[in-house]
C-alpha cells in the first residue's frame, strides 16, 4: 500500500510562484495552492496540512498578520509554518521567526535545499508527536514541579527548588545573572550534505553532551533554536559565581567538541565548531507566556549583548568572547581585584585566563563595551599561552595608546610563535592601515559593528 504523502499548502499571490513551487514540491508531496492568506483560512476549514509555506507580502492580509492568526486558534496553531519570502533582512527574518514560523527562507532559493530544510523539518516534527504519543502513555513525576522543571534544569537544581511552588507561577524577577549563547559555524552547509535522519541523530547527539556541562554547572537551558543553545546560570537557583560558571562550561564545552568531532569525521561529516558568546548583568527572569503554556526564560539588553558577542567571534577569529562586566564578576569570586591590562598582564588574580580585545558597540546596543576572549582555566592553561596573553596585551597597550609602530611589531612577535593568532592577525592589519592612515585625533577608540 502506497504511503500517503504530507499535505503542504503554498501560499502566494504570485501565479508564476505557485506554480514553480508546486512543480518542486509535487513529487515528494502533496501540494495545495492558494493565492491569498485569506483563501488560506477558507482552506484550512476542510484540511490540516503537514507545513505551510507562507509568502509576506500579499495585499489585503500579509504573512505576519497570517501567521499571528494561525498560532491564536487552537486547531491551527501546532501546524508548522515556513516563511518562503523575497524579503532579505535580518530584521524581517528575526520578526518571522519570532512570530512562530519554524524557518525563513527567501526567494530566490535553491530548490534542493527547500526540499532538505522541508524534509528535515517534517521528521522532526514526526518525532516530536511519536514522543507525545509515548508521553502519554509514561507515568511522571508525581510531583509537578519535576514535570515543570527537569526538561531544562538539573535534577540537582530540580530537587533544590522542589519545595518552593511558587516558583512555577506566571512573572519574572530582576537578578544579576550571566547568559550564554551558542551557534554551530556553517551549520547550514553542514545540514544540506547530510540525510534528515542523520543530520537530527548528530544535531541530538551534539546538543545533549553541550547541555550536559551546562547542566553539570547549574546552568539552566532556556531553548534550543536549531543548532543554538540559550542558558543562563544564576535562576531558578542564586549562583554568587555564575559567572565562573558560566565561563567554565563554555570552555569544557569546547574541550568536548574535540571529542565529539573525532568521532563524527571518522564518519565522514566535518567538524562541529562552536563560537559562544557570554555576558553578565541584570536580566528578568522567571515564566512567561500563560497559565497553560509557559517558558522558564530571560530577557533585557544584557541577554542581547550576550547574543551579540556569539557572532562578534567572526571578527576576531575567536571561539568564546565575553564582556567586561563577566571578567569582573570571576575575578570578584575570586577574591581579586580588578581587571589587569598589561600593566598586569591577564587576569591571573582569576581562575578563568582572559584576553583583552576591543571596546566595541554592537547593533541594537548603544553603550560600548570591552571584550574578552575567553582563553581557558587558568590552572590549566600552559605556560606558552599564559606568554601568548601576555605578549598580547603588551602589544595591544601599545595599540590603544596610537602606538601603531609598537603595536605593530608586537603584534608581529605574538604572530612569529602563534601564526594562525586571529586577533593578532586583525590588530596587525589595522596597524598597517593605522601607519598609513591614521584615526582622526577625536577617534574614542570604539570600533562600532554594523552586523549582528
Amino acid at each position: 500500500m502506497e504511503t500517503e504523502k504530507d499535505l503542504i499548502i503554498l501560499v502566494d499571490d504570485n501565479p508564476a510562484n505557485l506554480k514553480i513551487g508546486k512543480n518542486i514540491l509535487s513529487e515528494k508531496y502533496t501540494v495545495a495552492t492558494v493565492p491569498s492568506a485569506e483563501k488560506l483560512f477558507s482552506r484550512l476549514e476542510s484540511v490540516h496540512p503537514s507545513l505551510i509555506l507562507l509568502d509576506i507580502d500579499m495585499p489585503e492580509m500579509n504573512g505576519y498578520e497570517a501567521i499571528k492568526i494561525l498560532k491564536s486558534k487552537p486547531e491551527t496553531k501546532d501546524i508548522p509554518v515556513i516563511f518562503l519570502t523575497a524579503r532579505i533582512e535580518s530584521d524581517d527574518e528575526l520578526e518571522g521567526l519570532s512570530l512562530g514560523a519554524i524557518d525563513y527562507i527567501t526567494k530566490p532559493f535553491q530548490p534542493s535545499l527547500l526540499l532538505k530544510r522541508i524534509e528535515v523539518h517534517l521528521l522532526v516534527v514526526a518525532q516530536r508527536i511519536t514522543l507525545e504519543k509515548q508521553a502519554v502513555e509514561l507515568q511522571y513525576f508525581n510531583d509537578n514541579l519535576h514535570k515543570a522543571f527537569s526538561t531544562y534544569l538539573s535534577e540537582e537544581v530540580v530537587e533544590e527548588i522542589v519545595s518552593d511552588p511558587a516558583k512555577l507561577q506566571l512573572g519574572g524577577t530582576k537578578r544579576c545573572m550571566t547568559a550564554l549563547f551558542t551557534d554551530v559555524k556553517n551549520f547550514s552547509g553542514i545540514a544540506e550534505s547530510l540525510t534528515p535522519e542523520d543530520l537530527v541523530e548528530m544535531l541530538n547527539h551534539y546538543l545533549s553532551a553541550l547541555s550536559d556541562v551546562i547542566l553539570e554547572h547549574k546552568g539552566t537551558i532556556d531553548k534550543y533554536v536549531g543548532d543554538a543553545i540559550i542558558s543562563f546560570f544564576g535562576a531558578p537557583l542564586e549562583l554568587p559565581d555564575h559567572a565562573l560558571r558560566a565561563c567554565t562550561a563554555a570552555i569544557l564545552m569546547k574541550r568536548l567538541e574535540g571529542e565529539l568531532n573525532k568521532r563524527i569525521e571518522k564518519k565522514g561529516i566535518p567538524p562541529l565548531l562552536t563560537r559562544i558568546g557570554i555576558n553578565t548583568g541584570d536580566m528578568i527572569v522567571g515564566n512567561m507566556g500563560t497559565k497553560k503554556k509557559m517558558n522558564y526564560t530571560i530577557i533585557s539588553n544584557a541577554v542581547n549583548l550576550a547574543s551579540r558577542l556569539e557572532g562578534v567571534n567572526k571578527r576576531y577569529g575567536t571561539w568564546i568572547l565575553t564582556s567586561e562586566d563577566t571578567v569582573k564578576e570571576t575575578i570578584a569570586v575570586a577574591g581579586a581585584e580588578g581587571i589587569a591590562t598589561t600593566k598586569g598582564a591577564s587576569p591571573l588574580g582569576g581562575q578563568i585566563l582572559f584576553r583583552r580585545l576591543d571596546r566595541i558597540r554592537v547593533v541594537g546596543i548603544n553603550e560600548p563595551v570591552r571584550v574578552y576572549e575567553v582563553v581557558d582555566i587558568n590552572s590549566d592553561a600552559p605556560a606558552a599561552l599564559h606568554d601568548k596573553v601576555e605578549l598580547f596585551h603588551k602589544a595591544h597597550d601599545f595599540f590603544e595608546s596610537r602606538d601603531w609602530e609598537g603595536a605593530r611589531s608586537g603584534f608581529n612577535h605574538v604572530l612569529e610563535l602563534f601564526p594562525d593568532d586571529g586577533p593578532s592577525l586583525l590588530y596587525l592589519e589595522r596597524c598597517r592601515q593605522y601607519l598609513l592612515s591614521p584615526p582622526a585625533n577625536d577617534w574614542d577608540g570604539v570600533f562600532s559593528l554594523e552586523e549582528k
